[in-house]
């Protein structure tokens, strides 16, 4: 794949990368079961899927920025009675970069 810059990048190498942010976000919810530092792991998520958006073609889009904005939207369930909110939002946060990850996969 073609990115910014006019840098190729095997998809294979993003597939994997996005691999292992699923599973950084899995990570998520244990850390914040036991009273983690989990907003530092958020944070480092966030910083790199926004960066992704940056540099992938502009179809992802629409699947990136809904996804940064549920990702966002979890520093604000800090509550314990939150926790059920904030697992819904992490399942559904996984699913969207299965997406990602599959259609890079297909290309």
């Amino acid at each position: 794949m073609v990115l910014k810059y006019n840098v190729e990048i095997d998809n294979a190498v993003i597939a994997n990368r996005l691999k292992q942010l699923i599973n950084l976000t899995y990570k998520l919810l244990p850390i914040r079961e036991e009273q983690g530092e989990w907003e530092s792991l958020l944070s480092t998520i966030v910083t790199e899927i926004a960066g992704m958006n940056e540099l992938l073609p502009v179809e992802y889009q629409d699947i990136i920025f809904p996804l940064l904005c549920k990702l966002e939207g979890l520093f604000k369930l800090t509550f314990e009675e939150d926790f059920f909110e904030f697992r819904r939002v992490i399942f559904e946060c996984l699913n969207m970069m299965g997406k990602v990850r599959d259609n890079v996969t297909n290309q």
